[in-house]
């Protein structure tokens, strides 16, 4: 019996985050793997993901996964400290509706002159997730994705590099023609 729905109320009763632009809250560098470093800015190549991420060392490392971002509601709401959330693995907490129908894969972040671009790579709760927050955690963000409000968050790739800061504002850019999902 599947009884995930359960997981439904925890994520209604998030903070509701901008479609069209959202904030970056947070910017984590992970120069290896298990350690996670808070900074004030990023650099970002393509190919290469955020400067001193051990992303490029990763043998199981796919393009479409340079950047790895969360919702910032839910990286407060599974952290055991809410004051650190840092813990989460990613690179940007942001302030930002991260769904399926706001972002298909595709869609593309502009953050100043840098530009991300959401990736078909699913961001799955991984073992280290689920070690650091519970099993709890890993079962609402698991429910999240499978409704398509991807609540691990979502994988982009760089296709513009620069520097993204602490505060940056994030516009979610759709194309002219096309209607809004």
């Amino acid at each position: 019996m599947d009884l995930s729905f359960r997981h439904d109320l925890w994520w209604a009763l998030l903070p509701r985050s901008p479609r069209d632009g959202g904030r970056v809250e947070l910017c984590v560098v992970r120069p290896a793997h298990g350690e996670r470093r808070i900074v004030e800015m990023l650099g970002l190549t393509p190919g290469s993901g955020a400067t001193g991420d051990h992303w490029r060392e990763d043998a199981d490392r796919s393009p479409g996964s340079e950047l790895a971002l969360i919702n910032s509601h839910v990286a407060r709401a599974v952290a055991h400290d809410r004051d650190h959330p840092g813990h989460t693995g990613d690179n940007l907490h942001v302030d930002l509706d991260l769904s399926e129908s706001n972002l298909p894969v595709g869609a593309q972040l502009a953050l100043g002159d840098v530009v991300l671009e959401v990736s078909a790579d699913i961001h799955r709760p991984c073992k280290s997730f689920h070690d650091r927050f519970g099993k709890l955690a890993a079962q609402r963000v698991s429910r999240a994705n499978r409704r398509g409000l991807r609540g691990r968050g979502v994988l982009c790739r760089v296709v513009q590099g620069g520097t993204i800061a602490v505060g940056a504002t994030i516009r979610v850019l759709r194309p002219e023609s096309g209607p809004r999902p």
